[in-house]
């Protein structure tokens, strides 16, 4: 019965290295770390704009339920309940390249979605200096 080694395997590669990647905290999954995003960014455009978005509310699912339109398949709004949807695949899948921060797309999502709840421009919302 051959040995197992812990340092090298029988190519003489080494160990893999641990699946998180160094972006992510130990232990915190994708979606995890998505929700933290889009509530810290919630709660900045909260009390950033107190009177359009104080009562902003937000739900996150992993796909649409029903087929939308290209344009409309990362987000959607809720006008009557002053509620945000944001959609957590189609937005991570939704960068062409790697970026060096993850936040980034969803970030820009959950502003763009902020945006069109309050019939404003997503850069209204990102230019603002608090």
């Amino acid at each position: 019965m051959p040995s197992v080694s812990r340092s090298r395997d029988r190519h003489g590669r080494g160990m893999r290295r641990p699946i998180p990647s160094k972006l992510f905290k130990h232990g915190l999954t994708r979606s995890s770390f998505f929700e933290e995003v889009v509530g810290d960014t919630c709660e900045y455009l909260r009390n950033s704009f107190t009177e359009e978005l104080g009562a902003l509310n937000y739900r996150i699912e992993d796909v649409p339920s029903r087929e939308l339109p290209e344009s409309a398949n990362r987000w959607s709004t809720r006008k009557s309940t002053m509620t945000i949807v944001l959609y957590r695949i189609p937005i991570e899948r939704s960068g062409k390249q790697r970026l060096t921060d993850p936040r980034i797309l969803i970030e820009q999502a959950v502003v763009s979605a902020a945006a069109n709840l309050i019939d404003r421009d997503p850069w209204d919302l990102l230019s603002r200096g608090d």
